[in-house]
Parts: structure tokens; C-alpha cells; sequence
């Protein structure tokens, strides 16, 4: 079940989610890396310090995954794709979509039709 996040609603969502979350990146093997940043919101950019092995994949490949689990049993996680890029001491993370995402609910396995609070993701 998903419901979408533009990034214009990105700092609202911040005040529920926090500003520590998870920063996925692309190794040269093509395996991600995964690292737990603290992030500033700026600009509608996300800032955090550098990391050594981030910054070394965003420069061959900038496209990012920011990842935020649910805060409760059952609850949404915030998912939000990005650029990346070094800024001086800094990565600079500019959102271009995301999503609050969730296992459906048993009952809405079966069908198509989407029950509850999820709503249609665009391609």
C-alpha cells in the first residue's frame, strides 16, 4: 500500500519521520551500500555530512534512495528517490519523487482494487 509524497510535502513529513534515516547508494559492483545519516532540510534538499563511500558512488552514479522506517508496528515507511551530489563538505540530496509505503493489508491481497488508505502510483 502506498501513498505518494511529493517533495514540496517533504519538510511536513520530516516532522513526523525525523531526520535520521538511511542514504542507499550504488557501489561500482553494482551492490548497494547503505548508510545511516543524519539529514538538514535546506532549499527542499537534504543535507548530510559526507561519507567517504557515498561520495564515491554518487560521483559515478547519482541517483539515490533515502529510506525511512515506519515509527510504529505496521506503519509506513517514507521512501524517496533522488539526485545526489558532493557540495563541499556536505551531500546534497534533491528529492524527485517518494512515497509512504507499507505491506498491504491481508484482506487487500486478493483483488486489484485497493482498499483502505493506499492510493494509485504514477509510472
Amino acid at each position: 500500500m502506498s501513498i505518494p509524497v511529493e517533495p514540496d510535502q517533504l519538510e511536513a513529513e520530516l516532522e513526523r519521520y525525523g531526520y535520521s534515516a538511511f542514504l542507499l547508494t550504488v557501489r561500482d559492483d553494482e551492490t548497494t551500500h547503505v548508510a545511516h545519516m543524519t539529514f538538514r532540510f535546506d532549499q527542499g534538499n537534504l543535507r548530510c555530512p559526507i561519507s567517504r563511500s557515498a561520495a564515491r558512488n554518487v560521483g559515478q552514479r547519482p541517483k539515490v534512495v533515502v529510506l525511512w522506517p515506519p515509527r510504529e508496528p505496521d506503519g509506513y515507511s517514507m521512501i524517496v528517490d533522488a539526485d545526489c551530489i558532493v557540495d563541499e563538505d556536505e551531500l546534497c540530496v534533491t528529492p524527485t519523487s517518494g512515497v509512504l509505503h507499507r505491506p498491504a493489508i491481508p484482506s487487500t491481497q486478493q483483488g486489484d482494487d485497493c482498499e483502505g488508505d493506499c492510493a494509485p502510483l504514477g509510472s
